[in-house]
């Protein structure tokens, strides 16, 4: 049975071409990766800026998630250090 899988672009439709195929192995698998793109140039561009913007706004809240994390962190050992009491002699 022949399946025909259709990968239209995502801003203007028309389908898109492989650029690229490449095999990589992983432990003892072996993945092959296909890197298609839009036929337009132009369009492939403005793709390509959309998928950077989205990348950025993503790490820049990953990022901000694990300084939230480490500033927890310094204010939850800041206030065991004051409650611990010294001991006196």
């Amino acid at each position: 049975m022949n399946k025909t899988y259709s990968n239209p672009c995502i801003r203007c439709g028309t389908e898109r071409v492989v650029l690229k195929v490449w095999k990589e192995v992983v432990g003892t698998s072996t993945v092959i990766t296909t890197e298609k793109v839009c036929p337009n140039p132009e369009c492939q561009k403005e793709v390509n800026k959309d998928n950077k913007k989205q990348s950025d706004k993503r790490n820049a809240i990953k990022q901000r998630s694990e300084q939230r994390a480490i500033d927890r962190k310094v204010i939850k050992d800041a206030e065991r250090a004051k409650k611990k009491k010294p001991k006196s002699r």
